[in-house]
């Protein structure tokens, strides 16, 4: 493309600005160098300008703090012990309360098992012999007296005993809860049944 008259000046100039390197010589560009706006010199050279944004800043960093010590002074004037006790008893009153009511439903599911037990002890007798039957009776006897026991005592001592028995002998109350949960999800499964 000749420089024709047609051709406008800025183009002339970007031509004689880039001139080709001769061929199987290899150019690396340079880099440009970073350009200054007027504000970015001014900014630096002036140190009001930095003094400017200090002094703006440092009644915005003030108010922060003062606004975080107040939250901090607020935090620690609560009384938390005052909110959290009402509640604590609250819960242990009603833990309480299901306990003796889940010991209500246990000594009469036991009663009710041990009368069970009782009754089929004459169909035992008369299928495996007597002696089968007196096991039947003895252990009917047993889950009997087991839920007199539980009738007699209040949840406190229950409880008592309880950890008693968990601190004496750890891995049979262990066994012993998972046996118990096993028989309960089992139970429970077995009403969901029913219901469907």
């Amino acid at each position: 493309m000749a420089d024709t008259p047609e051709t406008p000046p800025a183009k002339r100039a970007r031509k004689a600005a880039n001139p080709k390197p001769a061929s199987g010589t290899s150019v690396t560009p340079k880099p440009a160098a970073p350009v200054k706006t007027a504000a970015t010199a001014k900014a630096s050279s002036d140190p009001s300008v930095s003094q400017g944004l200090s002094s703006q800043i440092a009644p915005i960093k003030a108010q922060a703090e003062k606004a975080a010590r107040a939250a901090a002074d607020k935090l620690n004037a609560v009384d938390w012990k005052a909110h959290i006790d009402p509640l604590k008893d609250q819960a242990a009153k009603t833990a309480i309360s299901a306990a003796g009511v889940a010991k209500d439903k246990t000594g009469s599911a036991m009663q009710s098992l041990a009368k069970l037990i009782s009754d089929t002890a004459g169909t035992v007798d008369a299928k495996l012999g007597p002696q089968y039957g007196d096991y039947a009776r003895q252990a009917a006897e047993t889950v009997a007296g087991a839920a007199d026991k539980l009738d007699s005592k209040d949840v406190d001592q229950l409880m008592a005993e309880a950890r008693d028995f968990v601190r004496k002998s750890p891995a049979v109350a262990i066994g012993a809860a998972a046996v118990v949960g096993f028989v309960l999800m089992r139970l429970a499964k077995g009403s969901d049944e029913d219901k469907a």
